[in-house]
């Protein structure tokens, strides 16, 4: 028995003991991974000829489209160009306009769209007027309006009106060619042609004032006979010069809004809109299809690019509970 100087249970009747080792830092501790199986590649013939099928009809509307941009189109300066080479000459056609009126130009200035529908209106009120006018001179009797009179009044009406205002159309349009750089146009500046369709505007319009008042005297004088008095002067006499005026805004709204260079531009995009939009189409159309996608890693698995719902069910079951599949960041990261 050894000596423990008489003290039982003392610290030397142990046994010696071995000293724990320190752990090592750059031990990393792999976690149990034996419950993911190895799955061996497998293919989807299934999704790979969906793609594919996807693919060529995307091809199919690419080359469909590229053709309509080939398709030979009525050019506003006469023959016929390319959708493209419209395409073209309307981008060079707009940034000259937009040079000038970045250089402080009102050549090019648009009036508002309530404005340009003006010589619309004025084209329809001034059909109606007439219409009335002319069924009072045929005799067209309202109580059996469908006769040759009236026929002969719709004629009558229509020519009158068509002419007078494709006359005043005309004449703006040459107006226009004159407009400067602040935006005017000055009588000076107008060629002898331009001049004489101005005056014979002028003429036409006043000729159509005068008509109105003397029809609409002798309508306010049979409605109230020897009592109309002043009347019979300020009524006809108000709608002739509102009947004027109208006219003359159809000159003046064709002469100072836009100019050649913005008319240019609007026949050159209304060419090619048609093939264009078609075009448009056909590449959205391509676009919607869905594009074959590059296959992902899920652990060891080589597997296509499932939707989130499947690829969370296909590789749940193979991999077990708790796993989850990989995203494409961590695919890079795993190559990496």
């Amino acid at each position: 028995m050894p000596n423990n100087d008489g003290q039982p249970g003392s610290i030397r009747d142990l046994p010696a003991t071995r000293s724990a080792a320190p752990p090592n830092p750059t031990e990393v501790v792999r976690p149990n991974t034996t419950f993911r199986q190895e799955i061996p590649p497998q293919l989807d013939l299934a999704e790979e000829t969906r793609s594919r099928h996807s693919q060529r009809s995307a091809d199919n509307l690419l080359i469909r489209a590229n053709y309509r941009m080939q398709d030979r189109v009525r050019h506003p300066d006469g023959g016929r160009s390319s959708v493209e080479e419209i395409l073209q000459l309307e981008k060079e056609a707009r940034v000259h306009i937009e040079d000038e009126t970045r250089r402080g130009s009102l050549k090019h200035h648009r009036f508002s769209r309530v404005v340009g529908w003006i010589p619309i209106l004025v084209l329809v009120l001034d059909f109606c007027i007439l219409l009335y006018f002319m069924a009072g001179v045929t005799n067209v009797n309202w109580a059996a309006p469908l006769s040759v009179a009236l026929a002969f009044a719709l004629v009558l009406a229509s020519m009158v009106t068509s002419l007078t205002y494709g006359f005043l159309v005309f004449t703006g349009h040459r107006m226009r060619t004159h407009k400067n750089h602040a935006g005017t146009v000055h009588l000076d500046d107008l060629d002898g042609f331009t001049k004489t369709a101005f005056g014979s505007a002028i003429s036409l319009i006043t000729a159509l004032a005068l008509l109105m008042f003397i029809r609409m005297r002798t309508e306010v004088l049979n409605a109230l006979g020897p009592q109309a008095g002043i009347t019979a002067l300020v009524i006809p006499l108000s709608l002739a010069v509102v009947s004027a005026m109208a006219n003359y805004m159809v000159v003046a709204i064709h002469a100072l809004d836009g100019s050649d260079q913005v008319a240019r531009l609007n026949k050159l995009s209304a060419a090619g809109r048609r093939s264009f939009t078609k075009a448009q189409r056909m590449r959205e159309r391509a676009a919607m299809y869905p594009r074959p996608l590059s296959p992902v890693r899920c652990g060891s698995t080589s597997m296509p690019w499932l939707s989130a719902a499947i690829r969370l069910r296909y590789v749940g079951l193979s991999a077990g509970p708790g796993t989850y599949p990989s995203t494409p960041t961590q695919n890079r990261a795993e190559r990496a």
